[in-house]
């Protein structure tokens, strides 16, 4: 069998880039290292290549020396490193989130302002050393006065080829509730997965 150091040298490639990654939770060199190239693989777009490299790495991991309780600890306080990314990525995504929507409203106000404007004008076209706008004649939409209406005339009339119906939907938290109190459903069962929990 081949020497971790050896294999982690071989198996992982030399061209992944290091992550620059402030360390929140103490974590032994070995596994920094190796961790710190895990998320290189995920970038990776050959699906086959990916799934091989990935494979030598948890065979590297495999092969670090140590306790388990050690390299358990380790891939713990990994994760709860990444948990911490992880929530500021999010808190950064809804906040570029709403700029993005703020300026959307902007940009969509002021379109039909401007609109509106060149209407009561009568100008079609603008045209200036910047910039080139100009109103068009959109492609044709239907207008339903009253949809609810719209749609019993199609039913009563045996339109249903104009209609479009949406599959219908298991309510599970009621068949839950019902297989908790005994009742029985021929393909339906209760099951209880287990979590992974990191403090």
């Amino acid at each position: 069998m081949m020497p971790a150091r050896s294999r982690r040298k071989n198996s992982l490639p030399q061209c992944c880039r290091r992550y620059n990654m402030a360390k929140l939770f103490e974590i032994s060199n070995d596994f920094a290292e190796l961790f710190d190239r895990f998320e290189d693989f995920n970038e990776m777009e050959d699906p086959a290549e990916k799934e091989a490299i990935l494979q030598a790495w948890y065979n590297t991991l495999e092969g670090i020396e140590g306790e388990f309780e050690i390299k358990a600890e380790s891939i713990g306080q990994y994760i709860k490193q990444l948990r911490v990314e992880i929530a500021a990525m999010k808190e950064e995504e809804q906040r570029l989130a709403q700029r993005r929507r703020t300026k959307e409203h902007n940009a969509e106000g002021l379109s039909i302002y401007l609109k509106t404007c060149m209407e009561q004008v009568h100008r079609d076209k603008i045209d200036t050393p910047r910039c080139r706008i100009s109103l068009r004649n959109n492609a044709e939409t239907v207008q339903i006065d009253n949809e609810s209406l719209f749609v019993r005339m199609l039913q009563q009339h045996g339109r249903d080829d104009l209609l479009r119906y949406k599959e219908p939907e298991i309510r599970k938290t009621e068949v839950k509730k019902l297989l908790q109190s005994g009742e029985v459903f021929h393909g339906a069962r209760l099951i209880r997965t287990r979590s992974l929990v990191i403090k």
